[in-house]
């Protein structure tokens, strides 16, 4: 669960260009974690955002067949969305929808420190929080992607 006593490591990286940060739009939350997840869209709730939820790779894709992604704003994606220590369907998601979508923005978070070692987290490219973090850097990295509502 995120602490507000533990620091936040994140990649920083500047906004995609050739968007528009827009904080009206919705924030999609792909955590397999009900707790968090459900944790992530009050607080994100309660400052304004929009948001729709996944549990899982599939609900995910589900999302992405019924209502496509050209409309978020942000995806905030767990690394590691099954109980498979080597699965990293969060980050398989990223790499597949910012192949077709290359401006659609993301957040990818884990409480794996390997996932650190990803080269897109190591280079910058997108923006990484580590678990546990603290409620205020999880909004600190939302506002600095998409803006405030």
């Amino acid at each position: 669960m995120p602490s507000t006593t533990h620091g936040t490591q994140l990649a920083e990286t500047q906004r995609a260009p050739g968007r528009t940060p827009s904080a009206s739009l919705p924030v999609l939350i792909i955590e397999d974690d009900a707790m968090l997840r459900q944790l992530f869209e009050q607080v994100l709730r309660q400052q304004g955002y929009q948001t729709e939820t996944a549990a899982s790779e599939a609900e995910a894709e589900r999302f992405r067949q019924q209502q496509g992604l050209a409309h978020l704003a942000l995806v905030i994606a767990d690394i590691q969305l099954s109980a498979d220590p080597h699965a990293r369907e969060g980050y398989a998601l990223y790499e597949r929808w910012t192949a077709v979508h290359p401006t659609l923005r993301f957040l990818l978070m884990s409480g794996n420190p390997g996932s650190q070692a990803l080269p897109v987290i190591q280079a910058g490219v997108v923006r990484f929080l580590a678990k546990p973090f603290a409620i205020r850097d999880l909004l600190d990295a939302v506002q600095a992607l998409v803006g405030r509502p």
